[in-house]
């Protein structure tokens, strides 16, 4: 079994959800906030065994990059340095969308980027 954690980055607030490559199902975690991040990667990368990151990408929705893009890739890039598990990106313009019309957390919003990138990867 291939642990994943899904990410739907936000400067005040960070939703997680957990996800399995084997069953392809992504599930909500918990939200915590920025400055948390590292440390929670840390102990699920050794508690789960987690073999992939997969941060939500928001692009605009005609598909360009807004200056939201930037900040996530910068912060990723950072992220980058500090965990020692592999980081990948994933379209999040219509799973954040999908979360805040059915009022839902973040963790649900980060459900959503993950089970996408399950799907398309893993269909």
């Amino acid at each position: 079994m291939s642990k994943v954690l899904g990410i739907d980055y936000g400067t005040s607030k960070v939703g997680l959800a957990l996800g399995d490559t084997k069953l392809k199902l992504a599930t909500p975690f918990k939200v915590v906030k920025p400055e948390e991040l590292v440390l929670v990667i840390e102990k699920l990368a050794e508690r789960e065994d987690l073999e992939l990151v997969v941060m939500g990408l928001p692009l605009g929705m005609n598909g360009r990059e807004t200056d939201q893009t930037k900040e996530v890739r910068e912060f990723a890039e950072k992220l980058k340095k500090e965990i020692s598990v592999d980081l990948a990106f994933e379209d999040e313009r219509l799973s954040t969308a999908q979360a805040k019309r059915e009022n839902k957390d973040d963790a649900v919003a980060a459900m959503y980027i993950l089970q996408s990138y399950l799907d398309r990867i893993y269909g």
